[in-house]
Parts: C-alpha cells; sequence; structure tokens
C-alpha cells in the first residue's frame, strides 16, 4: 500500500477522536455553567433564611434582656443552650455577646471562649492600639472570636507588629482581604440594640455565626464541587484529546517526510522537522513550494506503486493509457491539452464498445 495512502487512513479515526473530544468538552462547559447557577440560586435562598432566622433569633434575645446588670438565669440558659450546640459537630456555631453604651464587655457565651479573648485583649491592648487594625474591644471580639483556637499570641509577647499574612495563623487575620481565597466567607456577624423597660437604650448585643459546617454552600466558581460524572467525561475526553492530538502532531512530519522523499526533495528531513515545530504553517509553506510531479509514479485509482510500467496497473489492472503521452510516455494530468515534454496533444483513448463486446464473446 501507498505510504501516504496509509498515513491517510491513520489519521482519519485520530482526527475524528479528536473532533469528537473538542465537541464533548465545549458541550460540558454550558451544561457545568448551568450547576452553578442553580448552585448560586439555592446559595442566595439560604443565605435570605439564614440571615432571617439570625436577626429574628438575636432580636428575640435582645428582648428578653430588660435591665443592666443583666439577669443571670438569663445568661445561665444561654450558656447552657451554647454549651450543647458547639458540642454539634453538624450545627453551625454561635458566640453571643453584649456591650454596654460605654463600650464595656458585659457578658458572652460560650463564656470560656469570650475569657480567653478577653484576657488576651487586656493583656495586649497596648499593642493592639499601637498597631491601630482594631478599633475597640467590640472590633477585636468581632474579627477573632470564632478563630480563637488559631490566633498566635506568641506576636503579642515579643512586642512585634505583625506583617499582613494570608495563613490560618496570626492574630489580624486578612482572610477577608485575601484575594487569593477560593471561598466566601462562612462566618457572618449580626447586631441590635438592647432597650430597658422604658425604652431606653442600655448597649448593644451581637451575635457572630460560624457557618463553616455548610462551606460547600458558600464555593464560589472556583471552588464549586462538579458531579463525579462531570470529572469522568472531562478526563476521559481530555486524554482521548491530548493522545490523538499528539499522535497527529507527529503524523503530520511524516506524512511530509513521505510525500518529499516522493517528490525528490532535496531536504525531506527539514520539511517534516519544520511541519513538527510549526505545524500547519510550515505545512502550508511545504504544499506551496513541493515540486509537482513525483518521483515514483503511482496508479491514479489505487495509488499503487506501478513499478516502471505504463500499461495497466500491477494492483488493481487500471488502464494506464490515458495517464501518460501516448507519444513520449511522459506522466500527464486528465486536464492538460499539451504533453509538457514533447509538446504533444494528449488524446484521451476512448474504448470501442463493439471490441470490447466482441472481446467479451470470444
Amino acid at each position: 500500500m501507498n505510504k501516504r495512502k496509509l498515513i491517510r487512513k491513520l489519521a482519519l479515526p485520530a482526527a475524528i477522536v479528536a473532533a469528537v473530544s473538542i465537541i464533548v468538552l465545549i458541550a460540558l462547559i454550558p451544561i457545568n455553567n448551568a450547576r452553578y447557577q442553580n448552585h448560586k440560586e439555592e446559595f442566595k435562598k439560604y443565605i435570605v433564611s439564614f440571615m432571617d432566622q439570625n436577626k429574628a433569633y438575636l432580636k428575640g434575645i435582645a428582648a428578653k434582656i430588660k435591665s443592666v446588670p443583666l439577669d443571670q438565669v438569663i445568661v445561665n440558659e444561654l450558656q447552657s443552650e451554647y454549651m450543647v450546640e458547639h458540642q454539634k459537630s453538624d450545627q453551625p456555631k454561635r458566640y453571643l455577646w453584649m456591650s454596654s453604651m460605654n463600650g464595656d464587655f458585659l457578658f458572652g457565651v460560650p463564656s470560656s471562649d469570650f475569657q480567653k479573648m478577653n484576657g488576651a485583649y487586656d493583656k495586649y491592648q497596648n499593642t493592639i492600639k499601637a498597631d491601630e487594625y482594631y478599633r475597640d474591644r467590640n472590633d477585636f471580639l468581632t474579627k477573632l472570636i470564632d478563630k480563637r483556637e488559631s490566633v498566635d499570641f506568641s506576636q503579642f509577647e515579643r512586642g512585634e507588629r505583625p506583617e499582613r499574612n494570608y495563613g490560618d495563623t496570626g492574630w489580624r487575620f486578612y482572610k477577608e482581604d485575601d484575594e487569593w481565597s477560593l471561598i466566601q466567607p462562612t462566618s457572618t456577624s449580626f447586631s441590635t440594640p438592647v432597650y430597658d423597660g422604658n425604652g431606653k437604650l442600655i448597649g448593644d448585643l451581637f451575635l457572630k455565626v460560624d457557618d463553616k459546617v455548610n462551606e460547600e454552600k458558600y464555593f464560589n466558581d472556583q471552588r464549586f464541587k462538579r458531579s463525579e460524572l462531570y470529572d469522568a467525561l472531562t478526563n476521559i475526553f481530555v486524554t482521548l484529546l491530548v493522545i490523538s492530538g499528539i499522535f497527529l502532531w507527529f503524523l503530520l512530519p511524516t506524512w511530509v517526510y513521505t510525500d518529499a522523499q516522493e517528490r525528490d526533495v532535496k531536504t525531506p528531513g527539514i520539511w517534516a522537522f519544520l511541519t513538527l515545530t510549526s505545524l500547519f504553517f510550515g505545512l502550508t509553506i511545504y504544499l506551496i513550494t513541493r515540486p509537482n510531479t513525483l518521483k515514483s509514479f503511482n496508479c491514479p485509482k489505487c495509488e499503487g506503486d506501478l513499478n516502471g510500467t505504463r500499461a495497466y496497473c500491477p494492483h488493481c489492472g487500471y488502464d494506464l493509457s490515458n495517464t501518460f503521452c501516448q507519444q513520449c510516455q511522459y506522466p500527464i494530468k486528465p486536464e492538460w491539452q499539451f504533453c509538457p515534454n514533447c509538446r504533444a496533444e494528449t488524446k484521451r483513448k476512448e474504448t470501442n464498445q463493439n471490441e470490447v463486446s466482441k472481446e467479451t464473446i470470444i
């Protein structure tokens, strides 16, 4: 079989696989985008419900507080409730505290967490104020109460002014400003004023909810969890596209090399290398500059090597009388009217139907 014909037969299935892979991968994009849009709509509904529930809860707590100092029974009830909640791994973590009108801390639950953070603020307040990142105690609690386990107080001990950092340690916690973060903040803060029985403002009640247990709901498009089927199809067709692409990449210069040899091009290896490195640019240049005639003649029907014969193809028996000039046997094309070698007029040999019939009868 002719080498160029063999290469074309090998290239066809690879090209089909590559084309199908591209089509599938392109089709998967809108499918995944539709799933992400559904995810966004579900998140909007969830966050509206989440905000409404916590606002209503906070206002309900504020309505129970009628005076300062607070009724210890209310504080104890809240403490018991929060201790139970924080032991549940499938529930958001809530932190509740209250400050007076002049900014004094009045109470907080869970009490152990607020004792730790208030103790740190009292001990290092000079460093904190000098740094000017936290406005006051309440701002300090609002930003750090849910991160208390990972706060690095050693920087306070050394009296250092910490630099901006993007990790989960450090006491500044710039995570909300981190442009590299792939997830929306899962902690939300709420506040409401507290009035006594006479309608006089006596302080502010604060609530911070750490909803990390529902982290997947907060994923943005960079961290959105795709379906297993989507990932499987993507991996399969990306692999097929890469394999078929590499196969075609090396098959193309192979065809150029074979074609250049058959056309007696002096440097087939250079043309093959140029095609390998520049792909279609090198191929285009080669097709424009290559000789029009082949060094070895091939059957126009089966493309088999004629091995010097000028009468009939040794592979398929095709009549070659119209393929070569009848005067000088120079290979000619069907659309030529004159032979470029001897200038003789090309005459197409017509088969006499009567002679064919006679030969058939005999």
